[in-house]
């Protein structure tokens, strides 16, 4: 309804509504060791005394960011400049009094990506925090870490102007109002547009696209120019026509964002990755070689893209009317996250993007990773307390576990509905009775799936997601002619069975010897040896599990292996050749995942539906 409103006002009432709404100033060229200041005009307040909040929660997080801790020197004015009364409630809470005649709000803002006192051990995911980095010219706004509201004006429409330096440019999803070389002016219906909206300013490194009728954009901050704009949108092109035809022919958005801010040093979280909004993704990845950035980026896009469709046109009440201080969490974490992560590889395998075996490969992976969490409560539950740090510690289990919960629940579907129906047409049917502006109850989002696909699809959605009984993987997949099967035993290359590490200096090195095998021994590796070529591939933090499974898969029994290693001898560095002939070894292979060569006609059926080649 405001959004009608808002696009309708004629200029005579424009006058009256600019005082409904908040106008944000932060002005880039102020930023001082790492902090920015923040002035708020905001809206005509009705209350006595009202709260600002910053969240303590942000949607797509599922975790406590407490943004509060990160204000400094708040002060709140009327309009002739005199200071009211605040007091701090609680971290990310404060008091204001005399509030009818509140104005102005103003305060500081740290950096997120750096350490300062009072920051405390919960550090924040990067893409989900706040980069402020005035001597290289970047500044990563997440806006809910600059910005809160008051509190009952949330729905109040947000005007936002960001001054800045010529020589950087700003990139987002937001609605641009005005512009020009060191202004620009963003539009958002309300606090929970703007929240999902973040801006990456940098030197300029922009390139935009129409693609399956949506305008796409992709900006790129590498330090060392590493990779462009132009590489990830030449990666991300192909797949994104993919996405398109996944979805139904055409992209359900008019526009995307991808903002991406590659590192060449640690990170303060010790993670790497990206956080999704409705019509843009934030990225934080290193910077590495080319070709292996690259693939990251597409990898990690696959999933974040997705999310156009789950949550923003499929959602529960809790995200719909989400709470940023004290949030009420949803029982679906599985589909919003789980669905989204197997999707991700589902489309890549079904439009040609990479083979089966790829595919297999990826699920296989995540069996072992669902596997190192358990299944001791059904997902739902999990999900709905995922705040509690027994579950926030399982939260990727939602990418393993969730993933294989989307592969099995589409071989349900296709089964059960004699292939009319798979996992990606019931979520486009699902998107369409929602959508971004209709939320389902949580208690009966199982209900509504049943009711649009079948008695044994309810069932299933009970059994292994209200549930906790575990995927019934061999009978399931065998559905699709895919062979599982939980341990096999088998001779294989052996590396020598020896633990690595990392060492100051980001190299790989013996860490242990302790379960050494015979090989190991033969070729003479030893605690300390920094590993530098394995068999003529050069080892680096990059490329060694890479390495590692070329040489599974290209060594035989009895050939030639050539290791070369730093060692230590007599108190000097030496580089030194190892040499031993390969051997095999029983090894214990779990969750092995192949495709039947000659599948029952009914399994052909099944996979092609799933696989799409009808």
């Amino acid at each position: 309804m405001k959004k009608i409103f808002f696009l309708i006002l004629t200029a005579i009432s424009f006058i009256a509504f600019s005082q409904e709404k908040y106008q944000v100033s932060i002005d880039l060229r102020k930023a001082e060791n790492d902090r920015l200041p923040i002035e708020i005009l905001v809206p005509k307040i009705a209350e006595e005394s009202v709260e600002y909040h910053m969240p303590k929660v942000v949607p797509g997080t599922y975790s406590i960011s407490d943004f509060g801790r990160f204000v400094d020197q708040f002060k709140a004015f009327d309009s002739e400049g005199n200071l009211l009364e605040v007091g701090n409630i609680s971290t990310n809470r404060w008091a204001i009094k005399d509030a009818k005649k509140l104005s102005k709000i103003t305060y500081w803002v740290e950096d997120s990506f750096d350490d300062f006192e009072g920051y405390g051990s919960n550090r924040i995911f990067e893409p989900g925090g706040m980069s402020i980095e005035a001597d290289k010219g970047v500044f990563v706004i997440n806006t809910f870490g600059f910005i809160g509201y008051v509190d009952g004006y949330k729905f109040s429409p947000f005007e936002l102007t960001i001054l800045h330096d010529q020589k950087i440019q700003g990139a987002t999803s937001l609605k641009k109002e005005a512009s020009n070389d060191t202004t620009d002016t963003y539009i958002a219906e309300n606090y929970n547009f703007l929240a999902d909206a973040p801006i990456m300013y940098s030197e300029p490194d922009i390139v935009s696209k129409e693609i399956a009728g949506a305008n796409v954009l992709v900006s790129v901050y590498s330090p060392n120019k590493v990779l462009s704009a132009e590489d990830v949108m030449d990666n991300i092109d192909e797949l994104m026509e993919a996405q398109a035809k996944y979805l139904g022919g055409k992209l359900p958005v008019d526009r995307y964002a991808y903002l991406i801010y590659l590192f060449d040093g640690p990170t303060i979280s010790g993670s790497y990755g990206a956080l999704e909004h409705s019509y843009s993704s934030l990225y934080s990845l290193p910077e590495m070689d080319p070709k292996r950035i690259s693939q990251t980026v597409k990898d990690v896009a696959a999933h974040e893209f997705f999310h156009i469709v789950t949550p923003l046109n499929i959602h529960s009440e809790e995200i719909h009317n989400f709470n940023y201080i004290e949030p009420e969490m949803s029982q679906h974490l599985w589909l919003y996250e789980g669905v989204t992560e197997y999707s991700s590889h589902h489309v890549q395998v079904k439009y040609g993007l990479y083979e089966l075996k790829d595919f297999l490969d990826q699920m296989r992976q995540k069996m072992f990773e669902q596997e190192q969490y358990g299944v001791d409560i059904p997902y739902t539950e999990f999900s709905e307390n995922i705040l509690e740090p027994k579950n926030e510690r399982r939260y990727g289990d939602v990418y393993s576990g969730g993933a294989l919960i989307g592969w099995c629940l589409d071989l349900t579907i296709i089964k059960s509905t004699n292939g009319q129906k798979d996992l990606p047409s019931v979520i486009r049917e699902l998107a369409k009775q929602y959508g971004p502006m209709k939320a389902f109850k949580d208690d009966e989002l199982f209900d509504e799936i049943e009711k649009i696909t079948t008695p044994e699809v309810g069932e299933f959605l009970r059994k292994h997601v209200g549930g906790n009984k575990p995927l019934p993987y061999t009978e399931i997949l065998g559905w699709a002619g895919i062979r599982y099967e939980n341990e096999t035993i088998e001779l294989k290359v052996t590396t020598g069975k020896f633990s690595p590490s990392l060492n100051d200096n980001q190299e790989i090195y013996i860490a242990s010897i302790d379960q050494m095998n015979e090989f190991g021994k033969e070729l003479g590796l030893k605690i300390g040896d920094v590993l530098l070529e394995w068999n003529g591939a050069a080892v680096t933090l990059q490329s060694f599990n890479d390495v590692i499974s070329n040489y599974y898969e290209e060594v035989k029994n009895g050939d030639k292996v050539t290791v070369v290693v730093r060692r230590e001898v007599n108190g000097k560095m030496k580089e030194i050749k190892l040499k031993a002939k390969a051997r095999e070894v029983k090894t214990s292979q779990k969750h092995t995942l192949e495709a039947i060569e000659n599948p029952s006609p009914e399994q052909q059926k099944i996979k092609s539906v799933w696989l799409g080649k009808e």
